[in-house]
């Protein structure tokens, strides 16, 4: 059960001030993070605790006793300690010269605590005496090495055989030894669980930012950043500390009329936060992690101005992704607006490093800073509701119009999720008689745009998934849901994009696709087995169900193949198996353009005068033939066999490469 700041500190007061020498230790208990360290360093740094003299040492990664007698001696370093370190030697006998260490010595993994201390020597008693007066805090206990029976071993000489006071800090959660409850109930007298008080916390970090201007602003936004800290559900001071630090370093680098645009500072504070813990610490429990890259949607990759960090919810039934947890925790259900480019986000995240030219540039670019001015056309249409045309804007609404209809005239809309905005804001605008078209007339120049202009521009980084995103499950784009999406010409259009964009993306597939893989095989081998098989660290992995390979030609792919060296050319073979083990359905397709490589690689064995090198060859012929051709035959022959084909074309193409 966990207990109030101030009665521990009161009680660590008189406990290490009482003339009477307690003979125990206190243990201060807590989860990471929960502030145990910022709780006895803030005692230890105020001079009116005690007179005793403070040492402090994390025990973190410590492996044995000597190291300890190491550590401790430096970080009570002083004229005095280090004169006995000379003398006595409070690294060179305290602990080494009276106990005996290792498999069956005193303190040895089956030591108990009787046997330590009826096995402790005069010399360690004497030299521990070199610690009294001293008040002493160890660390970080569940991350040291040494076995617990060994170091509460040496922490009980201190307290019953001198005047050290002694405090222990740990998350006992992680405390798996099992002589720790043991040794606990004779070596510490009281121990204290404490909670995470981010309110003090805060403060006490806002404190230490050296800045005034910075610290104060920080102060003014406390209450957000406790009410972010809440809402995360994790209680990790230290993660919060991280936060205030990181969040100074951005705040340093901002114009002063920016950090007097409170709703900029407020909207770059909340992003920050979410950005840091969410996606740069990631602490959640849930086996699936967020890193800065996951900011940017899957279709975002590769642009320069991202400024909507968001996640479609394709099916409202499943289970939400850890990017709509996040948003959900927030409340920003409609994801986040960014007040800079996602890209910067993530090179800070990623970095550290805040560049103020670029910061300033962007953050000019903010809704907070240029408002809707900044807005492309079509945006600020989709907001036609909310207008105030009392204020003269009718003006500007009509100079809208005019320019959303010139950028469909010159095509500028090549983005699947603008361009529907475009669709549904014309649609409303003809609805209403807002535009000379009528609403039949603006699907059909809708379909027009589609043939002429947007399919013309597309990429396959655009097109990939176009029918999973944008068909049964259409929603959302930037942050706004689509006008008239429930109406049957808004569907009209879709469904005619949908088809084109699968047509090309097809079409794509069979011309162009098998030719930039075969690119990646000279100048990227990882994205280029990545893209067939499932490994490790792979860019993208497109073509994991696609029988990609057919579409190559067989002697250019050779020709590329032969331009690796010996080693690579080897491994190509070896390395691409994996891709008909768990799909070898792919064989249906691929199977016969491999007997095709082998086929061809024949020819080159016919036309080469170098033996040596036809041997190499005609491995590679023989390690196709094991391991991918020979499971390709027993497919079509369990499938013959099964009744499920009645194509005997492949028992004659067998019997022709055979000969």
């Amino acid at each position: 059960m966990s207990v109030d700041r101030t009665e521990v500190e009161r009680f660590l007061k008189n406990w290490a001030n009482t003339k009477s020498k307690p003979h125990f230790a206190v243990l201060i208990e807590g989860r990471w993070g929960c502030g145990k360290t910022h709780f006895v360093t803030k005692l230890l740094e105020d001079d009116a605790f005690t007179d005793r003299k403070p040492i402090y040492l994390s025990v973190f990664g410590i492996t044995d006793i000597q190291s300890l007698e190491t550590s401790l001696f430096y970080a009570s370093a002083s004229t005095v300690t280090k004169t006995l370190h000379k003398g006595v030697g409070l690294a060179g006998s305290i602990f080494s010269g009276a106990l005996t260490l290792g498999t069956g010595g005193i303190l040895g993994g089956t030591a108990n605590l009787n046997k330590v201390v009826d096995a402790a020597t005069s010399q360690l008693e004497q030299s521990a005496k070199n610690m009294d007066g001293a008040l002493l805090v160890l660390d970080d206990l569940e991350r040291c090495q040494i076995p617990m029976s060994e170091l509460l071993g040496v922490v009980n000489r201190f307290v019953e055989h001198g005047d050290t006071r002694v405090i222990l800090c740990a998350n006992t959660d992680d405390l798996l030894d099992d002589h720790f409850i043991a040794f606990k109930e004779k070596v510490v007298g009281h121990s204290f669980l404490l909670e995470s008080d981010p309110e003090s916390a805060l403060a006490s970090f806002v404190a230490e930012i050296t800045q005034s201007e910075v610290s104060e602003l920080l102060l003014h936004y406390t209450n957000d950043i406790l009410e972010l800290y809440d809402r995360s559900g994790y209680h990790n001071l230290r993660a919060l500390r991280q936060f205030v630090w990181q969040l100074a370093s951005i705040l340093e680098k901002m114009k002063v009329e920016y950090l007097q645009n409170d709703k900029l500072v407020q909207n770059l504070i909340i992003q920050f936060f979410i950005f840091f813990i969410e996606f740069k610490l990631d602490l959640s429990e849930e086996t699936s992690t967020l890193t800065p890259q996951d900011l940017l949607g899957r279709y975002d990759k590769g642009k320069d101005e991202v400024r909507h960090v968001y996640e479609f919810s394709f099916d409202k039934d499943k289970e939400p992704t850890p990017k709509q947890r996040v948003f959900k925790k927030y409340e920003q259900h409609n994801g986040i607006r960014a007040v800079i480019t996602v890209q910067q986000w993530i090179s800070i995240l990623n970095s550290g490093v805040v560049d103020a030219l670029r910061l300033n540039a962007e953050l000019a670019q903010s809704d907070e800073v240029a408002g809707v001015a900044s807005w492309p056309s079509w945006r600020r249409l989709w907001h036609l509701y909310s207008w105030d045309f009392s204020d003269d804007s009718e003006r500007e609404f009509w100079s809208d119009v005019e320019d959303m209809q010139s950028q469909l005239k010159d095509g500028c809309y090549i983005e699947v999720g603008e361009f529907l905005h475009v669709v549904g804001v014309s649609l409303m605008l003809a609805d209403h008689e807002l535009i000379d078209q009528t609403v039949p007339d603006t699907i059909a120049a809708m379909k027009t745009y589609i043939d002429e202009k947007f399919v013309p521009q597309l990429t396959d980084e655009r097109c990939r998934g176009v029918s999973e995103r944008f068909g049964r499950h259409l929603d959302s784009y930037d942050g706004l849901g689509f006008m008239r999406r429930e109406d049957d010409e808004f569907k009209e259009v879709v469904e005619h994009l949908v088809k084109k964009m699968d047509a090309w993306h097809q079409n794509w597939l069979g011309e162009d696709a098998g030719k930039q893989l075969l690119k990646f095989l000279t100048e990227d081998w990882i994205r280029f087995f990545g893209n067939l098989t499932v490994i490790n660290h792979a860019p993208e992995q497109r073509y994991l169900n696609v029988p990609i390979l057919a579409t190559i030609d067989a002697a250019t792919f050779v020709d590329v193949w032969f331009s690796l060296s010996r080693h690579d050319e080897r491994l190509v073979v070896g390395s691409i198996k994996d891709r008909y083990e768990y799909r070898s359905e792919l064989l249906d397709s691929e199977g016969l353009w491999w007997r095709e490589v082998q086929v061809e690689l024949k020819n080159r064995v016919a036309r080469s005068k170098s033996k040596p090198r036809n041997v190499q060859i005609n491995n590679l012929i023989d390690h196709i033939n094991s391991t991918i051709i020979e499971k390709w035959e027993l497919r079509q022959f369990e499938e013959f066999t099964n009744g499920n084909s009645t194509d005997l074309s492949w028992m004659t193409r067998k019997r022709v490469n055979s000969q």
